[in-house]
């Protein structure tokens, strides 16, 4: 049934599989739109300072990277550039790739907990949220294909922060938002990294559900967890979900 309801355009049935030499095949119409995709996420990246045009490095390996292309069910064109991070050299380039995650059946608790108690819940996410993430290693990568700097194409990007495709962007970016849940004084619980509670004296304890970059807030106490929320998305760029309807395709 799920297939027989898709939305999606049939000419795009593939997008996910297309190289940027698909997009140079297609109407210069078409062509425009991509390219404006493709634009609009290297001006993502450059916003949050994500890499740095240098000389290209002669002792370290430089990775490369591709486009991925989909459309959003409102016929939207989105673009991401993604690292091949198969090419990384452990020890090199990375050392560790392993980033906490909670259970769903921690999440399944924490939501009929909320359930019978009545709690007020709202969630959020983060837009790009690997992008935050901060790199402790020195890693250069090739200019993505069809938008080399001109007259610079011999140089490379040095990345300052995770992007997608990335060995260790997971864990780059659990560690940053780590360090920021810390200064909005939630502890984690010591069997459940993923969970999180809040315990001001005086106010409601709230309960925080984070799944990579889907968060979800609880509390018996609707304006605490407002209040949190907001100092959340103050440091991060979100997606406000409001009083959620689902979670993790839950």
């Amino acid at each position: 049934m799920g297939k027989a309801l898709t939305t999606h355009d049939p000419q795009y049935k593939n997008v996910h599989n297309w190289s940027y030499k698909d997009i140079a095949r297609l109407p210069q119409a078409e062509q425009k739109l991509w390219r404006l995709a493709c634009q609009e996420e290297l001006d993502v990246l450059r916003k949050r300072k994500v890499f740095e045009l240098v000389d290209r490095p002669r002792d370290r390996k430089v990775i490369k990277n591709r486009w991925v292309f989909d459309v959003k069910s409102d016929g939207c064109k989105k673009a991401c550039l993604v690292a091949k991070g198969f090419s990384q050299v452990e020890g090199l380039d990375f050392n560790q790739v392993f980033s906490p995650v909670v259970r769903f059946e921690t999440v399944h608790l924490m939501l009929a907990l909320a359930a019978l108690e009545n709690w007020y819940i709202t969630g959020l996410d983060v837009r790009s949220a690997y992008l935050y993430g901060k790199l402790d290693e020195e890693i250069c990568m090739e200019q993505p294909k069809g938008f080399a700097v001109p007259g610079q194409e011999h140089k490379v990007l040095r990345l300052w922060r995770a992007i997608y495709g990335l060995k260790q962007a997971s864990l780059a970016w659990w560690h940053t938002l780590d360090e920021s849940l810390k200064e909005l004084r939630f502890e984690h619980l010591k069997s459940e990294a993923g969970i999180l509670f809040y315990k001001k004296k005086g106010t409601n304890i709230v309960i925080g559900i984070i799944y990579v970059d889907d968060a979800l807030f609880c509390s018996p106490n609707k304006a605490v967890v407002d209040a949190i929320k907001v100092q959340f998305m103050r440091k991060w760029e979100c997606r406000d979900l409001g009083e959620p309807n689902e979670f993790l395709h839950m």
